[in-house]
């Protein structure tokens, strides 16, 4: 399930994409809100009150950590995490961008094992980001096949740091560590979803009860 299911939403992103699913910008925009509150809620419920019930309050220099690397992470992606892309008709693949997608997705994975709960707000994360990436794909002029291999890269992502995390005994000793790294890197991407979700600063109806929605129903499954 580790595996399957962020791989699974890749996919379903890039050929909801296809089928012509992602021409309206504001049901996109809806989908974005929804996933950040349902990984706010996730991170809040479920990942905040584990990581402080297990370490002290020098924890949270990790998640200072997290949200430092987020916006390293950023810098590069040009904040693709939360709905911008910047790519028109180019003929190079957009490296900068492929790079801090998949670094941010490499590290999500990281917690999995530990936190199941963690699996569905990645995949309800992921969703929305997979359909974004796959338009920056198709509007640059590289071949189909640099296109599905770039886009397979990011795809496993995620599941590679799940099994790197679960397999390798010398990071086991720093699970809550990277778990709270997590955490920052999540807060991070959560707010400024929802912040850049409300134009002007005011949300409307629509996105109040997405919002509500994707907190609720996280709350609910934690």
């Amino acid at each position: 399930m580790n595996i399957v299911l962020p791989l699974f939403s890749v996919i379903l992103g890039a050929l909801l994409v296809l089928a012509g699913a992602a021409k309206s910008q504001k049901r996109l925009k809806l989908l974005l809100a929804f996933s950040g509150a349902f990984l706010l809620s996730t991170t809040v419920t479920a990942l905040l009150p584990e990581v402080f019930d297990h370490s002290n309050a020098t924890i949270s220099y990790w998640i200072l950590g997290g949200i430092v690397v987020q916006l390293v992470l950023e810098n590069l992606s040009k904040g693709a995490e939360h709905g911008h892309i910047h790519v028109h008709n180019s003929s190079k693949l957009p490296w900068a961008l492929l790079i801090g997608l998949s670094l941010h997705a490499f590290i999500e994975g990281f917690p999995i094992h530990h936190h199941k709960e963690l699996l569905w707000a990645i995949v309800v994360h992921k969703l929305p980001i997979a359909m974004l990436l796959t338009i920056a794909l198709w509007q640059t002029k590289i071949s189909l096949l640099a296109k599905t291999i770039t886009f397979f890269c990011f795809a496993v992502m995620t599941p590679l740091g799940s099994f790197l995390n679960e397999s390798v005994p010398f990071l086991h000793p720093f699970a809550l560590q990277i778990t709270a790294l997590v955490v920052g890197v999540m807060l991070h991407i959560s707010t400024t979803i929802l912040f850049e979700s409300a134009e002007n600063h005011k949300f409307n109806t629509s996105k109040i009860v997405v919002f509500l929605l994707g907190l609720g129903l996280a709350a609910m499954l934690n």
